[in-house]
């Protein structure tokens, strides 16, 4: 009775707490998949390659974004970030929904692009607990944090643009609200092939 399975972008600034999200929101969705996306970035702490991220080098991303292998793609804090079309594409057509973990540019070219997208924006309860866990995550440099807090000031400023909020002061309570947001989505009635229809045959 359903149409195939919608996009759901999360985002978030830099230390929001997106990532943890992700990984139990993954776990509690069987028909929720991961697009991993590609970046030319380096790989960080215990990351690994195909499971955190795709790392390929900033000539091998520029020639496949020129051959239209993304379905959208960004460069944020120096660095490129891209999402595989046919994976999504593919993905949604089994009845499936995609998690994509993408900024706020991203999100703007998925929308444009006229897919079903479900977008969240993670946000901190203020300011200083941003800051105070990019600091805490001991990944980057003093000057690196500084950074990441200019570019996240202009990614909250285009929170509006979002569908649903979800303050990430409690981790658990924060994973329940974008479970809760999923399923109460996959219930929508314009996401049913004509119900009344159906119900009557």
């Amino acid at each position: 009775m359903k149409k195939k399975g919608f996009i759901i972008t999360l985002a978030s600034p830099s230390g929001g707490g997106k990532s943890s999200i992700l990984c139990s929101v993954l776990g509690l969705l069987p028909q929720a998949k991961y697009s991993i996306s590609y970046t030319t970035r380096q790989i960080r702490g215990t990351e690994q390659d195909g499971i955190d991220y795709f790392f390929i080098s900033e000539q091998e991303f520029l020639k496949k974004k020129e051959e239209g292998f993304f379905l959208e793609y960004a460069h944020v804090h120096n660095y490129w970030y891209g999402t595989a079309k046919d994976y999504v594409l593919n993905t949604l057509d089994q009845g499936n929904h995609v998690i994509m973990d993408i900024d706020v540019q991203g999100v703007a070219q998925v929308k444009e692009l006229g897919y079903d997208v479900v977008s969240i924006f993670v946000l901190p309860p203020d300011f200083e607990t941003l800051k105070q866990r990019l600091f805490d995550r001991k990944t980057d440099s003093n000057e690196q944090i500084e950074q990441r807090l200019i570019n996240s000031k202009k990614e909250i400023d285009q929170l509006i643009a979002y569908d649903y909020l979800v303050i990430n002061n409690s981790l658990d309570k924060a994973i329940e609200c974008v479970v809760n947001i999923i399923l109460a989505e996959e219930n929508r009635v314009i996401r049913y092939i004509d119900p009344i229809k159906t119900f009557y045959k």
